[in-house]
């Protein structure tokens, strides 16, 4: 393949800077391009992609007689994900145990009829995290707590569902990838159902967690980085959510280029393809989220304010949607309480801070209780998932059924960008907030996209996290309820309400803010 670097010199001069790799091998993403610092010279190129270089790239490959299975990873583009995974031992040996066990991930994987796309966390990503043991004194160790053992893997698996605490339980008891004809014993036939039950357990458990690193369609990394977030394989099924796919979110650094998924998930080895879909290396594995209260909690520094305004006012279960053990039990089958679907535009610390001193006071005292509740539940939206590029809502007011709106997925046009404006019921009688989304193209290639979301004209600084219950999005301000001016008259109402809704609104707060927490039904 050396052959070609002559005849691709002028592509050279857009791509990035990397002396590993030769000059044959640019089929690297649109967005990682860009992102390397090379702005001012792929402006130029308008009617240029990287796409279409790798076309030119195959043709001429194709001419000179040089294989094309093998992409830039090594590996066999005509096997399957599932086949690929088994192929590389040292990368994804740990993940490959898992999807043994659990036994439908793998035949999806291997079904070559399926255009998909797969998160795999390597092996690193997967090892054992450290547990901490407590000896006695006396240097005595009890092995008879066996049960209590399998009941705190269970435990901890129902709390944080990760593929590393399943590889750790698979590797401290390999009888778990045994078949049932292979680990059947003369012990004691209640011992062997409740093993069994729990093995099940557990399947199930690694399919629940398998299917979040999926998605349905394949996308490469550039195709990643158009949206912000996109549909799993999994769908919601503890009643919350609508019942639907629940997401995950992208995003892209700019310096260095790389993808992260929902924050904290670093995509490492990009666009590995294969014969059904593509698989995309990653450094730490994906948890299903929690409620939007749990994740709050996660960020005391940003969020604590509102965390504690919210159980002050003990509303914190409007945030929440959690496993009821003890119910579920005394009724013998699964409740959960909480909310199971909602949207929050959440108030930072800062922007709290922001709150003249004596508001602040006044609505963390008893006096201002009330107006503290129906502060908090204009940033509320019920019965609502809204996504910058997905919306879905069972709100009451649409006599006809749920509504929903998917405002476009990555891959469905040339240009992703759109603009759009609309109002959305909040927790409050009446009280609506606008919000304007834009999805802007910024260059002529694909993955070069900014994407903003405004409510009442505040741009939220992070967007589109998901969570169990819903989705939540950063303020650093507080928004400011519609309200009227002082001396106004209710002949003008629509146009005070419509406009009074101005930062410094706060500043003056004493003279319209109790008025409206009095009036303000929640």
């Amino acid at each position: 393949m050396r052959l070609l670097a002559p005849l691709l010199l002028p592509l050279a001069l857009c791509a990035p800077t990397n002396p590993s790799r030769s000059l044959p091998e640019l089929s690297v993403s649109q967005w990682s391009a860009i992102q390397s610092g090379v702005f001012h010279r792929i402006s130029s190129l308008t009617s240029w992609s990287w796409s279409k270089a790798e076309e030119v790239v195959h043709d001429i490959e194709a001419d000179l007689g040089i294989p094309t299975t093998l992409n830039r990873d090594g590996n066999d583009e005509s096997k399957t994900i599932w086949e690929q995974l088994k192929d590389d031992p040292n990368s994804f040996s740990r993940l490959v145990k898992i999807l043994e066990f659990e036994g439908k991930a793998c035949k999806y994987l291997d079904d070559k009829d399926l255009s998909i796309t797969f998160f795999a966390p390597n092996n690193d990503a997967l090892k054992p995290p450290e547990h901490h043991h407590d000896h006695d004194h006396d240097g005595d160790h009890d092995h008879d707590d066996d049960g209590d053992e399998d009941d705190a893997v269970l435990a901890e698996l129902t709390s944080s569902p990760s593929l590393a605490i399943l590889s750790s339980a698979l590797e401290r008891e390999p009888t778990l990838l045994l078949k049932e004809q292979d680990s059947d014993s003369d012990s004691d036939s209640s011992d062997d159902d409740k093993k069994k039950r729990r093995k099940e357990i557990l399947r199930k458990i690694a399919g629940y967690i398998l299917q979040y690193h999926g998605l349905t369609e394949a996308y490469t990394a550039r195709e990643l980085a158009t949206n912000s977030t996109f549909p799993t394989a999994l769908k919601a099924h503890d009643g919350s959510y609508g019942g639907l796919h629940r997401r995950i979110k992208v995003e892209k650094s700019l310096v260095p280029p790389s993808l992260k998924l929902n924050g904290y998930a670093k995509v490492l080895v990009s666009d590995r393809k294969a014969s059904n879909g593509y698989f995309h290396t990653l450094n730490h594995p994906l948890l299903p989220p929690p409620s939007i209260l749990d994740e709050l909690f996660l960020f005391p520094d940003f969020f604590s304010t509102l965390t504690s305004a919210v159980q002050q006012v003990h509303k914190a279960w409007a945030l929440d949607w959690s496993y009821d053990r003890n119910k579920s039990k005394s009724e013998g089958k699964p409740h959960f309480h909480g909310v199971p679907l909602a949207t929050a535009f959440t108030p930072s610390n800062a922007a709290f801070h922001l709150l003249p001193l004596k508001l602040k006071i006044y609505l963390f005292s008893p006096y201002g209780r009330g107006a503290l509740i129906k502060l908090l539940a204009y940033h509320y939206v019920p019965e609502t998932l809204l996504l910058t590029e997905f919306f879905y809502s069972e709100h009451k007011h649409h006599h006809h059924g749920p509504e929903h709106f998917d405002f476009g997925m990555a891959g469905s046009d040339d240009d992703p960008s759109f603009h759009k404006e609309f109002d959305i019921h909040t927790g409050l009688h009446n009280a609506t907030i606008k919000v304007e989304i834009d999805k802007t193209k910024f260059l002529p290639v694909e993955g070069a996209v900014k994407i903003t979301l405004k409510a009442n004209g505040q741009i939220a600084e992070a967007i589109d996290i998901p969570a169990r219950n819903g989705a939540w999005h950063v303020l650093n301000k507080v928004l400011v309820p519609p309200h009227h001016h002082h001396g106004h008259h209710d002949h003008d109402e629509h146009h005070a309400a419509a406009h009074i809704v101005s930062d410094d609104c706060w500043d003056s707060w004493e003279e319209w803010f109790p008025a409206w927490a009095e009036n303000a039904q929640a």
